[in-house]
């Protein structure tokens, strides 16, 4: 199957002339061969008509010399006039004389058995008496062989076969020349000029002044080549001006956006800020886009201090505003209401988000309206009291310490979405601090990025492992040892959503001058 598809695609790789060749030169073979054919039948005919005419000829003159010798039975002489005949005739293989009445030969010459290259003339010998009356007294057979016919035709048709063989190659030659310069050069030209357009080059044009067929190909090729040309170097100036403004179009937005990017961060507390409040710190801030729509929150209060962190609906641009938004609303909450009661401080930015949004009331049940809100973890913290208390809107608290990792659960509902039901409430939880706790809040982004061979999400587990692993360690080395196993997981695949984490060390009262285990490290 494989060789008669190669053959098949050999066939139609040839050239042109070399088809049209093929065809001219199987055509005249043909009608050649015919012709041929036609000729040895006509020229084997006449030459059998002659021999036959000349074979009637001889038998004729044979019978009168023979009829007085058959007369006189005299079968010497009979004899020897036919042994004379079949010297004088070579085509002659054998004379037979009968008399009337006899089946058997009165003498014969040569052999009388006759073939498929052979044909039999007999004729009648007759005598004329002195009374008048004209007697049988036999008859002639004489055997002739066809060969000389069959030898005259070839003979005669040779000729004829040369002249038809130069008449043939003459006619190839001349047709073969005429077409390669009057259909297929300039087909190939045609080919050839095509070829450069379809690479790019619209400039290529055929000069031309014949009328026919190939003359109008060539003259429409020309026009349409021009009308590429013209069409494509409009399309290109179109195309650049519209790269440029959408260049200049994207410049200003990515400008507007790194400057929102400016802003957002200005929201975001400084490192010296935690460091203030906290033994250690990290901080892994990726926004999926340039702006995220996650935050991370501190504030000192009289006590102590507040820090959380926020996920809310959206990422890039619209996540960066309702984060301002957000943002706005804890603060304004905070302080109006201190930070000692996390758990009220959830129920109250919940009703404000819902307010500023314009989510409560008539417009909760507004189909067009938007639904949008935020998930969000708050820890108050009093250093001199030893004590932590959390709050969480679905993103929970984990906590590291001798004992091993364990988590604290947020509650299932998320803040400043369209009331679906109940007034939320949310649940405190009560902590004593102890020397060597680590604290981490994450939004689900982190979890959530795919990666892997089977592009799984990565998972509360992967990622529990990896804390327990490092706990231990300072927490700039932590963060080092979850980016890098975040990295090595997401491996090519795209950022799904924004991804913030926060790990914190409380910097105790009672042990002001104590080193920190970040010191200890260093001294180890």
């Amino acid at each position: 199957m494989t060789e008669l598809r190669s053959l098949a695609v050999g066939r139609r790789d040839r050239s042109l002339l070399t088809r049209i060749g093929s065809v001219i030169l199987v055509t005249a073979a043909a009608v050649g061969v015919v012709a041929v054919a036609v000729s040895a039948n006509v020229v084997e005919h006449q030459q059998f008509s002659a021999l036959t005419k000349r074979a009637q000829l001889v038998a004729a003159m044979q019978t009168d010399a023979l009829a007085n010798p058959i007369w006189e039975i005299d079968d010497r002489a009979v004899r020897n006039i036919i042994d004379s005949l079949r010297e004088r005739d070579p085509a002659i293989l054998a004379v037979s004389v009968f008399e009337p009445g006899y089946s058997e030969p009165m003498a014969v010459s040569g052999n009388p058995r006759t073939s498929a290259d052979s044909t039999t003339v007999e004729k009648v010998i007759d005598l004329r008496g002195r009374d008048g009356v004209t007697r049988q007294v036999g008859t002639l057979r004489l055997l002739y062989s066809t060969e000389e016919i069959h030898r005259n035709t070839l003979d005669a048709l040779l000729p004829v076969v040369g002249l038809l063989l130069l008449s043939l190659v003459t006619a190839i030659a001349i047709i073969s020349v005429m077409l390669n310069r009057v259909v297929l050069r300039p087909l190939r030209r045609l080919t050839q000029a095509t070829q450069a357009v379809s690479r790019g080059d619209y400039g290529a044009r055929l000069a031309t002044e014949r009328e026919d067929e190939i003359g109008v190909l060539t003259k429409t090729f020309n026009r349409m080549a021009e009308t590429v040309q013209d069409y494509t170097q409009t399309l290109e100036s179109r195309v650049q001006e519209r790269t440029e403004a959408l260049a200049d179009i994207n410049r200003r937005i990515m400008d507007s956006i790194n400057y929102a990017q400016l802003i957002q961060s200005s929201i975001l507390p400084k490192p010296e800020v935690l460091e203030g409040g906290l033994a250690q710190h990290f901080v892994l801030w990726r926004p999926r886009d340039v702006v995220s729509g996650d935050f991370y929150y501190y504030r000192e209060v009289e006590d102590g201090f507040l820090i959380g962190v926020a996920d809310c609906t959206g990422h890039g641009v619209p996540g960066a505003f309702m984060t301002m938004t957000a943002s706005a609303v804890l603060n304004n909450v905070v302080d109006g209401m201190g930070a000692a009661d996390p758990a009220a401080l959830l129920v109250t930015v919940d009703d404000k988000v819902r307010a500023a949004l314009h989510q409560d009331g008539d417009a909760a049940s507004w189909e067009g309206g938007f639904d949008n809100g935020l998930d969000l973890a708050l820890c108050y913290v009093q250093p001199a009291r030893r004590r932590l208390v959390y709050a969480g809107a679905r993103l929970p608290l984990a906590v590291a310490g001798p004992d091993g990792l364990t988590e604290i659960r947020a509650d299932r509902r998320s803040l400043g979405y369209r009331a679906s039901g109940p007034t939320p409430a949310f649940t405190n939880h009560s902590l004593e601090l102890q020397p060597d706790q680590t604290f981490y809040i994450c939004t689900d982004g982190l979890t959530d990025q795919c990666g892997g061979e089977r592009g799984r999400s990565f998972g509360k587990r992967r990622l529990h492992g990896v804390v327990e692993e490092c706990s231990a360690l300072p927490l700039d080395r932590q963060k080092e040892r979850i980016e890098a196993s975040l990295s090595g997981f997401q491996g090519d695949r795209p950022q799904r959503d924004d991804i913030t984490m926060i790990g914190f060390r409380v910097r105790l009262a009672e042990d002001p001058a104590s080193p920190t285990r970040n010191t200890l490290w260093e001294i180890a």
